[in-house]
């Protein structure tokens, strides 16, 4: 599998290439992961479960991989978030990545090679923004230190715009009348009070740039061109461009060979944000759903197209992964249900990697266990089927689902929504007859709720509440 030809589309070149890592079979990856000022909310879900079954995949078919995702721990919103709360900035970051890395626990994301927060790389941050100062990169204001996007010829190739159609405005762009260019970004920001949270430094007491954080931390770790670097797709704009500039020009050689971008997740066909009411934490969403079926969702979508969350949509990923654990009920599974590293090589194989080495395209291999799903069914040799139930496994682990989990929670779950749903629109019809003064029909629904152990008590204003009473 190690002569695997695997195409991706590049976001920095527009189109389609022929991966090729710089130091083949090692490929170094890099993915933005979140700023821990609150709980992680379902698009985090969908970058994380995407970078999951990418290098998954990749270590699948022969690559060593160095997966890093890092914490950002200093941030505007953290401190925001602390004054809020009225706790210490450090213990809200610390709060919060320990609630980020439950929920990744729960998904069934691995963990990454490296994990590394802003907070332990503040003395190389300040060499970075020292190196750039004297490369005439960057320049001093008073306390605080920008970047010079005019002294880097390349800026706003990823974004595939010019400086002056990006002035126009996108993202986070910090005003400051006294900068040299609008588009110039903090890489160092100073206190403005003499409480508030910072850390020493030449320039004076203050805390690094967002943009600065993650090309420190990927010269510290890799130095070298890194062959992938991936985020969301919000991302591109300034972040992404901005850590391109400054890492490029500090290092005078290229920043990343490959960049690859997730689409964002709306809510009901809109743009998720607490204002608008439809902001959905991952511990929200695992209330409602499985792992593997919210896992489900969002590969049965390519990872660069958006992506809109509905409760039919959630439904409808959890009958289809309750779908393939049927398949295998029964099954004789291998010694410590180790699938991953057997060798299947059958036509199921053969075309998943085939679909999944153009551009991880994760809704063509779903399509396929379904194919072996449909086998299985239909088969009836006794030992093709085994075979075949094997192969099912084995290639919904390298998605990284776990459908060997005993299949009756998950029923258990769709039989208690369905239940609920039941039971509502019941009391919505008594509450009708009682409206309508037919109390001899809105009695004979009560009786029938008690029957099913379901007991009822009626509240002012037409309104009620229920409860199983075993």
């Amino acid at each position: 599998m190690k002569d695997t030809k695997i195409t991706v589309y590049n976001s920095l070149s527009k189109e389609k290439e022929i991966f090729t890592p710089n130091n083949p079979p090692i490929i170094n990856i890099y993915t933005c992961g979140p700023t821990v000022y609150d709980h992680s909310h379902i698009g985090h879900s969908r970058s994380a479960i995407t970078w999951d079954f990418i290098v998954r995949f990749l270590r699948y078919v022969g690559y060593q991989v160095n997966w890093t995702r890092n914490i950002t721990d200093i941030d505007d919103k953290i401190i925001n978030k602390s004054k809020e709360i009225n706790i210490n900035p450090e213990k809200v970051a610390r709060i919060y990545t320990y609630s980020f890395h439950e929920d990744m626990i729960a998904l069934g994301v691995d963990w990454p090679d490296y994990e590394p927060r802003a907070t332990q790389y503040l003395p190389q941050m300040i060499d970075f923004i020292k190196g750039l100062i004297e490369k005439n990169h960057a320049y001093a204001i008073d306390s605080d230190v920008y970047f010079s996007i005019a002294s880097y010829s390349e800026y706003g190739k990823l974004k595939g715009q010019s400086i002056t159609e990006l002035e126009k405005g996108f993202g986070r762009i910090e005003p400051n009348p006294k900068k040299k260019h609008p588009l110039d970004f903090a890489l160092w920001k100073s206190i403005k009070t003499k409480d508030e949270y910072g850390f020493d430094s030449p320039w004076g007491k203050g805390r690094p740039g967002w943009h600065l954080e993650c090309s420190a931390m990927n010269y510290a770790l890799y130095e070298k061109c890194l062959d992938i670097h991936g985020g969301g797709d919000d991302l591109i704009f300034p972040h992404h461009e901005n850590e391109i500039a400054q890492s490029e020009a500090f290092t005078k050689s290229r920043f990343s060979k490959y960049w690859l971008h997730n689409g964002m997740i709306m809510v009901n066909g809109k743009k998720m944000a607490k204002s608008d009411g439809n902001f959905i934490t991952i511990k929200e969403a695992l209330k409602k759903s499985s792992p593997d079926a919210l896992r489900f969702f969002i590969l049965n979508s390519h990872y660069r197209m958006p992506l809109n969350y509905t409760e039919e949509g959630i439904t409808a990923a959890e009958n289809g992964i309750n779908r393939l654990k049927e398949t295998i009920l029964n099954t004789q599974l291998e010694p410590n249900n180790n699938y991953i590293n057997l060798n299947f090589e059958n036509e199921f194989t053969k075309e998943f990697i085939e679909v999944l080495s153009d551009d991880f395209n994760s809704p063509q291999a779903l399509s396929i266990l379904f194919k072996l799903a449909d086998k299985i069914n239909l088969e009836k040799d006794r030992n093709t089927k085994l075979e075949a139930q094997h192969t099912l496994i084995h290639l919904s682990k390298i998605l990284g689902f776990n459908i060997t989990n005993d299949i009756t929670g998950i029923n258990e779950t769709i039989k208690d929504r369905i239940f609920s749903n039941m039971i509502e629109s019941l009391m919505g019809w008594r509450t009708d007859f009682k409206s309508n003064k037919d109390y001899k029909n809105a009695d004979k629904i009560r009786e029938l709720l008690t029957q099913c152990k379901v007991e009822v008590k009626d509240l002012p204003n037409n309104d009620y509440k229920w409860h199983i009473k075993l």
